[in-house]
Parts: structure tokens; sequence; C-alpha cells
């Protein structure tokens, strides 16, 4: 069984299974793993993903040795639990209950009728996916043999806290432009003929459509942009007080001549544009 639950910025996908026992064929406990990898492919990969339930099955004490990461090393004794350690590594989860230095009382899933054996095998309910480990509190993460359940298995429990980071509502980014270049009466009157050329359709294709006044609003705002954008462009940033738009005009002039610097002329030009760069410099600084 599979319930996503819906939260920002990512969902949380719970899953709960119940592994066949050890009276099964090998078949039916692969055939178990086999839809259990399937419905974890089906679930999103930003997903915050928890699988819990009784998966039949005990990890050994020297199992850490070969899976650290995967399993940690309060397990019990036992050596039947290969299956689920490479389920948990392939699919990069941590059996979480397996972590924590609890003792024996608090790691038994399940007491014999008798009260004289005791086993640890409930490690599905705690599986995480590795990235969200250290948002679990592992001395939470245990069982609590005084739960009064009316069953041989005790209560598992896992306690997480995640604090995800809160989505910001982006308005409309305005943009700006570089209206100085206006001031250029050549830069103006291209501006201006690239306007009207565009609106011109725009005039004649209302007189034939029914266009409601919010979509030519709207269709003559993303004109003016688009021609705003190739004609006049974002303004540079000028990081110093100081900077002045005739020095980013030299500094433009001196960046084009040092392509020409393999001709002698070029390279006197380069000169003599960099000479005025620094006293043009020198000059604002000292104001």
């Amino acid at each position: 069984m599979t319930v996503r639950l819906k939260a920002a910025p990512f969902n949380i996908t719970i899953m709960q299974a119940y592994a066949p026992t050890t009276d099964h064929e090998d078949e039916e406990v692969e055939d178990f793993y086999n839809e259990v990898q399937r419905r974890l492919n089906e679930t999103p990969k930003k997903d915050i993903i928890v699988i819990q339930g009784d998966w039949n099955t005990k990890i050994g004490e020297d199992a850490q040795e070969d899976w650290e990461g995967t399993c940690g090393q309060y397990c019990n004794q036992a050596t039947n639990g290969r299956g689920l350690l490479e389920f948990a590594k392939y699919n990069d989860l941590r059996i979480m209950n397996t972590f924590g230095p609890h003792k024996p009382s608090k790691r038994w899933m399940l007491h014999s009728p008798g009260g004289e054996y005791h086993k640890q095998i409930d490690y599905q309910y705690i599986m995480m996916k590795r990235r969200f480990q250290s948002s679990v509190n592992i001395a939470q993460t245990r069982g609590f043999p005084g739960a009064d359940v009316g069953s041989d298995n005790e209560l598992v429990m896992m306690t997480f806290t995640l604090r995800l980071k809160k989505n910001k509502k982006r308005g409309n980014i305005r943009i700006k432009f570089d209206v100085d270049k206006l001031k250029d009466p050549n830069i103006l009157t291209t501006f201006q003929a690239n306007i009207g050329g565009r609106f011109a359709p725009l005039l004649v294709l209302n007189n034939n459509q029914d266009l409601t006044p919010d979509d030519l609003v709207e269709t003559f705002n993303e004109t003016l942009s688009e021609e705003a954008s190739k004609v006049l462009g974002k303004p540079r940033v000028k990081k110093k007080k100081w900077m002045t738009d005739e020095i980013l005009a030299l500094c433009d002039q001196r960046r084009s001549l040092k392509k020409r610097k393999k001709d002698p002329e070029g390279r006197k030009q380069c000169r003599e544009t960099n000479l005025k760069v620094k006293r043009s410099i020198k000059e604002a600084t000292e104001k």
C-alpha cells in the first residue's frame, strides 16, 4: 500500500509492505521484492520516501562491516537479511532503527508466546533515503515495549523533523532598458521607426478581428519590450560611483581595438585609447 502526501516543496510518499515468511518459496520472496521495487520506481525521485511494514527477515550483527551506510552496528544475531540489505543498498535507503545504541529490549520487535525468544525483524518501518538521514531522531527511532497494542509485535516508531525551504512567490520581473541611449538622435530615430513598423500591422489586425483591450495592451507591451531589448539593451551596471558613460564608452572602444593589435596602426590607437581611459578615470576619481 502506498500513500502520497502533498507537501511543499517535496511530497511525502509512505509505503507499507508485508513480506512473505520463511515458510514461503524463494520465488515468492523474490516476486515480493520485485513488486516493491516497481512501486518505488513509480514514485517521483524528489519525494521524501519512507518504507515501513513487516519484512519477516533479520540482519546479523556483522552486517555493518559489509553493508556500511545501509545499516548500523546495532543489529541482533541473524543471517537471512541479505534480500533486505540488497534492496536497501540498491535504492540508497538507510535502515534507520539499526543506527541507535538502544538496549536490546528496545530493539526487539517480536516476542515468542512464552517470552523466551526475541527477534528484531521490523526494519522496513524506518527505511529512508540517505539525503534525509540527518533529519531522523535516532534516539526516538526504536521499539516501544511498554505500548499496549495487544500483539506479539512491538510498536516501532521513527521520529524525524524536516526543515524545508519556504518557496517564495516571485512577482513580475520588471526589465530595465538603457533609456539614456535615446538621447542619441540616431538611436532614437531607429527605435521610433522599428516601433512604428511593428505597431502599424497590429492596428490593421485589430480592425479585422475582435481583439479585446486586454489583448491589445498585452501585444503592445510585448512588442515594445522586444524592440527595446534589440535597440537599447540593458543598462550597464556602474559598480563605482565615479564611473561615467564616457569612461564606459572609452573602455568599449579599447576592447574593440585590442583585436587590431597585430596592425601597427591598431596598436597605436589602442595605446592612445588606453591612455585616455586612465586619464578619464584619474580625473573622475579626483573630483
